[in-house]
């Protein structure tokens, strides 16, 4: 994530939380920076000022919406790290043949108990993180 989009991040938290002024005219004190440090977080020309995490913190619990840690965690690295994409190949073919089987078992006397759904949703949401698993994976995969 780049300076510019940390400083628009700024700017709408700071804006969620009613603008600088109101900030700093709270008491007791939303955060522990003041006026000119929020103008600096939020500023396009300011590249080296970022907000740190415990006012990220303090102005997301003041406004109720985790609008830079949302965006932060939206932007990390994919969590697969150390598998391959023919290994996230591979165990998303395997679930996909137990999805598989599993199905058939469940509809082999014509009808879905209620027990039999749990259990075949269960699978298809581990299906489904595979594909994920697999498509980040992917992305990550280089020539």
């Amino acid at each position: 994530m780049d300076a510019l989009r940390h400083a628009d991040l700024a700017r709408q938290l700071i804006a969620a939380c009613g603008g600088v002024d109101h900030i700093i005219s709270q008491e007791p004190a939303i955060c522990r920076v003041g006026r000119t440090l929020l103008y600096d977080y939020g500023s396009d020309t300011i590249l080296d000022a970022f907000m740190p995490a415990d006012v990220i913190a303090q102005l997301e619990e003041y406004c109720g919406e985790p609008i830079y840690s949302r965006a932060l965690v939206e932007n990390r690295p994919s969590a697969v790290m150390a598998k391959t994409l023919m290994t996230e190949a591979s165990e998303m073919t395997e679930m996909a043949a137990l999805f598989q089987h599993e199905v058939r078992t469940a509809v082999a006397d014509d009808k879905v108990t209620a027990k039999e759904r749990r259990r075949l949703g269960h699978h298809l949401a581990g299906l489904e993180q595979q594909i994920r698993e697999a498509r980040a994976a992917l992305e990550g995969a280089t020539a």
